[in-house]
């Protein structure tokens, strides 16, 4: 394995934990706030555990345990993909520009997806989501932007020489 692909599977294994850890923290205040410690990864597990089961929701430590692997490895693949699009950005800034354009469609995809489906996730609503994700997404830019901080740089001069 070259160092660069070493490079990106470390950056991306790095961000998306970071950013799985972040969300995770989110909605672990929320849950405290509100009284109900890990209710939000306990519900979000019975309502996966039954979309790919069909039968009635696994007991609350089930249902903690498989959201959790679930969020960090969905997290992981994420940061995955967002290290490989940091690192081609280092040949060719605007792949960074056009990746930004593709993450605010999804955030807007998600928001309505969660709008759609807050009747069945108990008291889980967009804005909660939205913040979560904007959250994840902050720390996992942030540990990026440490890694290749001249990266900036170049993106403003890319869209600078477009103009």
């Amino acid at each position: 394995m070259s160092t660069e692909r070493n490079s990106v599977v470390r950056e991306g294994v790095s961000a998306g934990l970071i950013g799985a850890t972040a969300i995770a923290v989110w909605f672990g205040v929320l849950d405290a706030v509100a009284g109900q410690l890990l209710a939000t990864p306990i519900m979000l597990g019975s309502s996966l555990a039954t979309l790919f089961t069909g039968s009635a929701a696994p007991d609350p430590a089930a249902a903690f345990l498989l959201y959790t692997v679930f969020h960090f490895g969905m997290f992981t693949a994420i940061g995955l993909f967002f290290a490989w699009v940091v690192s081609l950005a280092e040949e060719a800034p605007s792949a960074l520009i056009g990746f930004t354009g593709l993450f605010v469609m999804f955030e807007v995809g998600w928001v309505g997806w969660t709008t759609v489906l807050a009747q069945g996730f108990g008291e889980l609503t967009w804005l909660q989501v939205f913040i979560a994700n904007l959250i994840g997404a902050a720390a996992m830019g942030y540990y990026m932007y440490r890694q290749h901080p001249a990266l900036p740089r170049r993106v403003r001069q890319v869209l600078v020489a477009a103009e």
